[in-house]
């Protein structure tokens, strides 16, 4: 009886154990501004912390303690999901290590139960964090397992951004914060879908030229549509529109030409020099144009601004 007792105290403390190692904390409900300068000696994670957005429940938002764990996290996924030649293929560590991911992700449902998916119908190895991710989207019903165990997508979105990019550039956090979020509603908003994708069909061609030109040096996958639109309406937003004068007029066509002289036919031929740099006015004031129809519509719709994406 003895024996058999302690067979069951062992088994009972192996099974409670398991369970304890499975578990999955929650995420901290908070907002996007909160999270820009949570204290980070209150994660419970070193490596990372996971939010909830109080405002929309089915978007998670991680923030990491620089690229390196953000990298191990999502990178892969960014290859899978948007680089131009990778979309669709899981990709070894080996394969990608010398090619850039990105500063900052934003990953849809769908594409996140097709990536988890593909990884366990293929026995693909995947990274500790990888398999936390998993673990953490399940438990946030963003992804779900069906009756055959294999992945499908729940409802909702994640977003991540890290730390590092404010020993960067501490205006860098802010803007990733405010393009991601956006992505976050795009992928679960319907109407601001729909809004997004009007007015990209009807952008002047002189200046979607030079944003498909700056997405091609940025290495996203051209031919993809719902892609481009999300992008576009990303980078309008992603900033206030008294920045967009400086970052599409100044920053953005400096950045293509940088990128490879042969794009310059993607450029308006009239620039100007400001400060002893070249200046594109007429990209500025269409885009300055473009993010004030954007940013009234996110105010009309949620409280937000271009660049603010929580209420005042």
């Amino acid at each position: 009886m003895r024996k058999l007792k302690a067979g069951l105290l062992l088994f009972l403390a192996f099974f409670i154990g398991k369970e304890l190692s499975a578990f999955t904390p929650q995420p901290v409900v908070s907002n996007p501004r909160a999270i820009l300068s949570y204290p980070i000696e209150n994660w419970r994670d070193s490596r990372y912390e996971f939010f909830r957005w109080d405002e929309f429940p089915e978007v998670i938002i991680f923030d990491t303690a620089n690229y390196a764990v953000q990298n191990r996290l999502v990178k892969r996924l960014a290859f899978f999901v948007e680089k131009a030649g990778f979309a669709g293929r899981l990709m070894h560590d080996w394969e990608i290590a010398d090619l850039h991911g990105w500063n900052a992700h934003d990953y849809r449902a769908e594409d996140l139960a097709r990536f988890f998916e593909t990884a366990r119908r293929s026995n693909f190895p995947l990274l500790r964090e990888e398999l936390e991710l998993e673990d953490i989207l399940i438990n946030a019903g963003i992804l779900r397992r069906n009756s055959r165990s294999e992945i499908i997508a729940g409802r909702g979105a994640i977003i991540s951004l890290s730390r590092e990019s404010d020993r960067v550039n501490t205006s860098l956090r802010p803007r990733f914060m405010a393009h991601e979020a956006y992505h976050a509603i795009f992928f679960i908003d319907e109407d601001f879908r729909n809004f997004s994708r009007q007015r990209w069909n009807n952008f002047p061609d002189t200046a979607k030229n030079a944003l498909l030109a700056y997405f091609e040096i940025q290495g996203y996958d051209l031919d993809n549509e719902y892609l481009m639109v999300k992008e576009f309406k990303g980078h309008i937003l992603q900033q206030s529109v008294a920045g967009a004068s400086w970052f599409y007029g100044d920053f953005l066509p400096n950045r293509v030409l940088s990128g490879s002289p042969g794009f310059r036919a993607q450029l308006p031929a009239r620039e100007e020099v400001r400060d002893g740099r070249r200046f594109w006015p007429d990209l500025a004031n269409t885009f300055t144009a473009e993010a004030e129809v954007f940013s009234r519509y996110v105010n009309d719709r949620w409280g937000f601004a271009a660049g603010r994406p929580w209420r005042q």
